[in-house]
Order: structure tokens, then C-alpha cells, then sequence
């Protein structure tokens, strides 16, 4: 096999080894250093062909339960495969562009090249997380969850910066290690290059180690500065006075996800959540959380079931935040949030307004419905526009349902509203018991860091659990498990930079792109020289 070949697939499995279940978070920090070492120089376009390869092969392992949840649903294995393998060879794109991107290096100097790769990689993220109605899944940053001091940087630039710092660590070591890398080196042999006048490759080997020593000397400084910050921050949170503790109980029924809308089962749901409450009073609650439509049925549609849970709610006497699917007047239905007072009464409510794609609404579905149905046996939902703050026995609360928990700006603006904590509401009883429920529980953690709030989080089937604002995950349930999960939070009114200021880090990681490409190109304006051209006579060719 070719070198390049071997360095991308090494590359791939690093990467699926930092996500979950793996969890070997470290692996990140040199997960990438293969690839930039496969293409590094070579023409973009064999670049990007190495990079989404390499970027669809990750993703198809990272993402193999997609074709677990079709077969689930009873979706044909031959509509699950290419499901799966197309949204894997589409995310696969964006590697295959940041390989393009560096490989060219368009002009940067040699300590600006793994910022370049850094903020190229920041920026691409960014762009996926809206791209087609987005899909940030798995991004680099959230594979260092666990590393609460170097996560805490994501208050001020969201998940977006702790990517960018494990690629600008993988690009440093990567430039560090591998002549090739120089963006600076003109023609190595075997490979087309960017030919660069002589005056600027008669560098000799000493300047080159001096070159090498000062960018992995400033990219360690930013670590530590960063994690000096992280630090800080979490002692900081560690000697506040504490703030009246509110209880809260997490409801987790861990009801099949194929039993939930069959009228055969409602009387064993309604009994198993009976149960589940009936042991909250030992703690005695001032809210109880349910997951995401818990409710089997139309909330406020159905006499008999809106019955059954005012009867079950006036019995707790406490406030309930309740996941259930809702009808409009015109016939449309909702994936709803509903907050209920003691005696049942409706106090707010919210619509889930990102839906899942093919999970509950089918895109193009005029195209592709007649072949693909919505995978929730309800059909499909229309999207909400209401507010996602909610009143509550612990004060106003940002709602995120499902899906929804993935994406940071949405989440920022429930608590730039006044929400004091986050609730995230789900159901991952279609994923079965593959790597999805833990890759989708990681992104609360995030949320939580980003705005500094406490992340109370009710799944279906787990996990469930309550995330303080420092993104430490105080209590965790197992997964397919009946549980109450119980615990006290504390509601929070300061704003983070983050929840103040929104992306502005990827903004900047974007623009910075910008202007290192036509710094590139008008340097090549200016030599005549291109990707394409030969060298001119007279240049030396370097080995």
C-alpha cells in the first residue's frame, strides 16, 4: 500500500477511537497528524480525494448505527446501507476540503501554517452545523468531554475553539515531525508542488529546526494558557457561594421505542410511569422531568389520557415538565414540551423547531417520500416557532428537545432569554444499544460549559442525567434501564461570553481563512507562478 494510503487509514482509526465507546480521548490530539503528513504538498484536487476518503471512511464507523436504527424501524437494508454511506461520503466532504485547504497552503508562513489548519478546521465545523439544515455530530472538540480543564475555553468560543486547539496541536506536531509539511518547501521529489521563487526555500537546516522549535513552542504556550484558563474558571466555580439548591427528579421509563404508539401497551406505560413517580417522594421534588413524548398520545387531545396525567400530577403536587406530540386546530402536530402546574394546568409550552431529518420529517418529501417514511410511527411533525423558555417551579428554563441539544447557537438563545437552566428532553430508544446514545449525550456537556448553566437531561431509554455548568457530569443513569434520577441545581442569571456574543470565534476562524487565501493567491498573482505551472528555468528543484 502507498504511504499516503497507510498514514490516512491510521488517521481514520485514531479518530474513531477518541469518540465513544472507545473514549480514548487523547488519541484526538494526534488523530490528524497522519493525514496532514499524507497530503501534505500534493495537488489540491488529489488532496481532497485523499481527505474524503479518509473523512468517509471515519464517519462510516462512527456512524454505523444508522443502519441499526433503519432495521429497527423496519426499513429495507437496502435503503439503510446507502443512507448510511451517503451521509457518511457528505460529511466526508468536509475533510476532503480542509485537506485541500492545507495541502496548498496558499502562501502561509511557516508559524501561521497550523494556525491556518486550526481555524480552516474550525470553520468547516462551523459551516456543517448549518449547511442543509446542519449536522454537527461527533465535531473534533467533543471528543475531549471528559477534559473539564481544557473544555472551559468553549464559554468564551464554543465547541468550535476546543476543535481548533486539538487541530492547531496536531498541525504543530505534524509540521514539527515531517519536512514535507514546511509550507515554505518547494518540489520534493515525487511529488507537484507550489514552486516558490528560490529566495524563498534557501532557508537552511538550522533555520528550519529554529522554525519548527518556535511554532511548537508557541502552540504550547496556547495550551497552557488555555488550560491555565480552565483551571481558573473551575476554581472559580468551586468557591462561589452556593446558591439555593433546587431538587429535581428525571424520569427514564426505558420504554420500547416500538411499543410506544401501540394502543396495546398505553395501561404498561402509564403503570411504569406511575411507578417512576411513586418513587420521587421519598425527595421530594420541586420539578419532575419526563422525557421526550413519554405520553403515549395527543396531549389535550385524548380525554382519557390528559385525564390520567392531571390525575398523576395532582397526586405528586409538584410542578411536571412533560414530552408529548400535540395537534394543532389545522390538523399539523407537534413535538411538544408542555410545563404543567401541580393541579395539571398547562403553563407554557414549546414545539421542537429543528426536526430530525427522516426521524421526523422527510426532506424533499414530494421526491423521496413515496421510498423513505419518517422513521417515528407517529409521522411527521411540523416545525415549532415559540420561544424555547418555559416557566417552572425552578424558575424559567431554556427547552431543547432531542436533536436540538446538538446545536449551540439554538441552545444560546434560550439562556440569552433568561433561562437560569437548560432541559433537554429526548428519546434514544431507536439507537438501540450502540455507541449513538452516548456520541448524542456528549453535546450537553458543551452546553453546558458554553452558557453556565446546569444541563438537566430526561431520555426515554438513557442516558439520563444532570450536568453542572462546569461540564462535570454529576449523575448519569445506564442505559435501557427503568430509573429516577435525582439531584439539586442550583438556577444561574450571569451570561458567559459565549451566550452573550454567539460564534464570533468561528466568525473570526473564517475570516482568518479568508485572508491567508488571498494572501496566497496574490502571491501567486505576483511570481506567475501556480499548482499547475512547471518550474521556471533556473529554479532549483529541493529533494
Amino acid at each position: 500500500m502507498s504511504r499516503p494510503l497507510i498514514l490516512s487509514l491510521l488517521s481514520v482509526l485514531l479518530y474513531i477511537l477518541s469518540f465513544p465507546k472507545f473514549n480514548f480521548h487523547w488519541l484526538a490530539w494526534i488523530a490528524l497528524v497522519p493525514l496532514v503528513c499524507a497530503t501534505a504538498g500534493l495537488k489540491p484536487k488529489r488532496a481532497f480525494l485523499i481527505g474524503w476518503a479518509a473523512g468517509t471512511l471515519a464517519y462510516a464507523g462512527l456512524l454505523y448505527w444508522i443502519v441499526i436504527t433503519f432495521r429497527s424501524a423496519q426499513q429495507s437494508f437496502f435503503l439503510a446501507v446507502p443512507c448510511w454511506l451517503l451521509l457518511s461520503a457528505y460529511l466526508g466532504l468536509y475533510w476532503g476540503a480542509w485537506t485541500a485547504w492545507t495541502a496548498g497552503k496558499t502562501g502561509t508562513s511557516r508559524l501561521a501554517f497550523p494556525f491556518f489548519a486550526a481555524a480552516a478546521w474550525a470553520t468547516l465545523e462551523y459551516i456543517r452545523t448549518y449547511l442543509f439544515s446542519g449536522f454537527p455530530w461527533t465535531l473534533l472538540g467533543d471528543s475531549q468531554w471528559r477534559h473539564l480543564p481544557l473544555i472551559q475555553m468553549a464559554s468564551i468560543t464554543g465547541v468550535y475553539g476546543v476543535s481548533f486547539l486539538v487541530v492547531l496541536v496536531n498541525a504543530a506536531v505534524a509540521f514539527f515531525i515531517n519536512r514535507d509539511v514546511t509550507p515554505a518547501k518547494a518540489g520534493v521529489q515525487g511529488r507537484q508542488r507550489h514552486w516558490i521563487p528560490a529566495r524563498q526555500t534557501a532557508v537552511g537546516p538550522s533555520a528550519g529546526v529554529v522554525w519548527r522549535t518556535a511554532s511548537a513552542g508557541m502552540t504550547a504556550l496556547i495550551l497552557l494558557g488555555c488550560y491555565g484558563f480552565g483551571v481558573y474558571r473551575l476554581r472559580i466555580f468551586s468557591m462561589e457561594a452556593t446558591a439555593p439548591s433546587l431538587k429535581v427528579a428525571l424520569l427514564q421509563g426505558s420504554i420500547d421505542q416500538y411499543q410506544k404508539w401501540d394502543s396495546r401497551y398505553i395501561q404498561d406505560i402509564q403503570h411504569t410511569y406511575e411507578e417512576l413517580l411513586s418513587e420521587t417522594a421519598r425527595v421530594n421534588p420541586d420539578l419532575i422531568i419526563w422525557p421526550e413524548t413519554s405520553v403515549p398520545g395527543y396531549l389535550m387531545e385524548d380525554p382519557d389520557l390528559t385525564n390520567w396525567l392531571r390525575g398523576v400530577i395532582q397526586r405528586t403536587g409538584t410542578h411536571h415538565l412533560v414530552g408529548a406530540p400535540s395537534r394543532a386546530p389545522g390538523g399539523r402536530a407537534y413535538n411538544t414540551a408542555f410545563s404543567l402546574s401541580p393541579r395539571g394546568e398547562t403553563l407554557g409550552l414549546y414545539a421542537k423547531q429543528h426536526l430530525v431529518p427522516f426521524g421526523e420529517v422527510v426532506p424533499l418529501s414530494r421526491l423521496l417520500g413515496r421510498w423513505i417514511r419518517v422513521l417515528n410511527d407517529l409521522g411527521g411533525f411540523a416545525a415549532g416557532e415559540r420561544s424555547p423558555v418555559l416557566p417552572s417551579s425552578i424558575g424559567p428554563i431554556a427547552v431543547n428537545i432531542c436533536y436540538e441539544a446538538i446545536f449551540p447557537d439554538l441552545v444560546r438563545r434560550g439562556v440569552r432569554q433568561g433561562a437560569g437552566v437548560i432541559v433537554n428532553l429526548t428519546n434514544d430508544g431507536w439507537y438501540m444499544r450502540t455507541a449513538a446514545p452516548h456520541q448524542h449525550f456528549i453535546p450537553n456537556v458543551f452546553r453546558a460549559v458554553e452558557n453556565g448553566r446546569w444541563v438537566l437531561r430526561a431520555n426515554n431509554t438513557g442516558i439520563t442525567g444532570l450536568i453542572n455548568p462546569a461540564g462535570r457530569v454529576v449523575s448519569a443513569s445506564p442505559v435501557f434501564v427503568r430509573d429516577v434520577v435525582t439531584g439539586t441545581v442550583s438556577p444561574r442569571s450571569d451570561l458567559t461570553f459565549y451566550t452573550r456574543h454567539g460564534d464570533v470565534f468561528a466568525w473570526a476562524s473564517l475570516l482568518f481563512c479568508i485572508l491567508i487565501s488571498l494572501r496566497g493567491i496574490l502571491r501567486r498573482r505576483e511570481t506567475g507562478y501556480s499548482f499547475r505551472s512547471r518550474p521556471p528555468q533556473g529554479t532549483p528543484r529541493q529533494s
